[in-house]
């Protein structure tokens, strides 16, 4: 039996197990109170639909509600779900059925792009998403001599030779990842043995292709072991551990990469066409926002155009990502070359006037027109302070 007869019969058998209800335990921290509750989540695949209950007061917080931009897909341990602009952390399973039926499905790792191979992030997350795996997390920082010492310092004796590791991470920014799929940890670890003939079965040919390739293999770490991937998410996603992010610079522009294009697997081909452009990233990170950070980013918006209230929404349905994007070529106006790149806000539209345009190529409304840019060029800077700083530092 091949590899994706294998999968998809697991996938089946699983589905089949918790076809009536998923049932979890979440915490969502409310900023106001600075504190985190704790719920019952769940979850009906039949139906899309999702019902939400808090533990301490046992009352209900949703209704069953159908939420058809949900999947069994997006529930695991360690995932985020995004409910009406409220990000929930989910942190056990619920019942003995659904952690017998999920347990060996949709596990996380933690993969590093080392700064070798940062302008290929685009093909790599093709890859990925080509594998069925999915990104939850992703940030790009800068390691100091400190950071990275103390990044790989109890890490387990499986790693890879260390001293040459951080050497890598200090000559420029990396890319910290939370990678999604089916035993995923499992299947990096055979993808990243220098032969070719120790990859897995199950392991899918996209997958294998990205590790067949010596760049890449050399350029990404992958954490060996379950403890270390959470060590590793830990330290990494974790703002105590005083990891940096690159100063902002002049001549750059923002991009948030809308979440219907992510939950769509069209990341890694729009990042492949920013980067192919000519373009570069200088900082990079993916989150959910609240809904009211939402509504304060769009805020020039409002009364504006019609399409407020529903872009305020596609921006809370789920993970988004941001980047800062620049061009070493100082003659070029960053802010100018990137809109055209994006091209109009009707998708429709774009594909007339500029056919080549990132949302004529990946948008398909107004609304879910693929990705975000600035609109005047002396909100550039606003725009990525707010993304940048005040929501990093919130």
């Amino acid at each position: 039996m091949d590899f994706s007869t294998n999968r998809n019969n697991s996938l089946c058998q699983s589905k089949a197990n918790c076809n009536s209800r998923l049932s979890f335990t979440a915490e969502w921290y409310q900023e106001e109170a600075e504190i985190n509750r704790l719920f019952f989540v769940y979850f009906y695949p039949s139906e899309q639909a999702l019902e939400v209950f808090e533990q301490k007061t046992k009352k209900t917080f949703l209704r069953r509600t159908r939420m058809p931009e949900l999947s069994i897909k997006d529930f695991f341990i360690g995932s985020s779900i995004c409910v009406f602009g409220r990000q929930f952390d989910i942190i056990d399973y619920g019942d003995e059925m659904t952690k017998n039926s999920l347990s060996k499905f949709r596990t996380r790792t933690f993969m590093l792009l080392k700064p070798s191979i940062i302008q290929k992030l685009g093909v790599i997350l093709t890859y990925l998403f080509e594998s069925d795996v999915r990104i939850s997390d992703a940030l790009m920082v800068q390691f100091s001599p400190e950071t990275a010492r103390k990044f790989f310092s109890d890490h387990s004796k499986e790693d890879i030779d260390k001293t040459a590791l951080m050497s890598d991470l200090l000559t420029g920014s990396s890319i910290g990842l939370v990678v999604i799929g089916d035993n995923i940890m499992h299947k990096l670890k055979s993808c990243q043995d220098k032969t070719k003939d120790s990859f897995s079965s199950d392991v899918h040919p996209s997958l294998r292709k990205l590790f067949e390739e010596e760049e890449y293999r050399r350029g990404l770490y992958c954490s060996p072991t379950e403890a270390d991937v959470n060590k590793s998410i830990s330290f990494f996603f974790d703002k105590k551990n005083n990891l940096k992010l690159a100063p902002l610079c002049s001549n750059t522009t923002l991009a948030v990469i809308k979440p219907h294009a992510i939950k769509e697997a069209k990341l890694g081909h729009i990042i492949s066409e920013i980067l192919n452009r000519g373009f570069k990233i200088n900082v990079l990170r993916m989150q959910i926002l609240e809904r009211v950070n939402c509504e304060e980013f769009y805020e020039v918006y409002k009364g504006i155009l019609p399409e407020y209230i529903p872009m305020v929404a596609e921006l809370a349905s789920g993970v988004c990502m941001a980047l800062e994007i620049y061009s070493d070529d100082s003659s070029l106006d960053t802010y100018k070359e990137f809109r055209e790149l994006c091209g109009p806000m009707d998708p429709e539209v774009a594909k007339l006037l500029r056919p080549n345009s990132l949302r004529a190529k990946f948008g398909t409304t107004k609304v879910k027109n693929a990705i975000h840019c600035t609109d005047l060029k002396e909100d550039t800077g606003l725009e990525n302070q707010y993304f940048f700083k005040i929501l990093t530092e919130s």
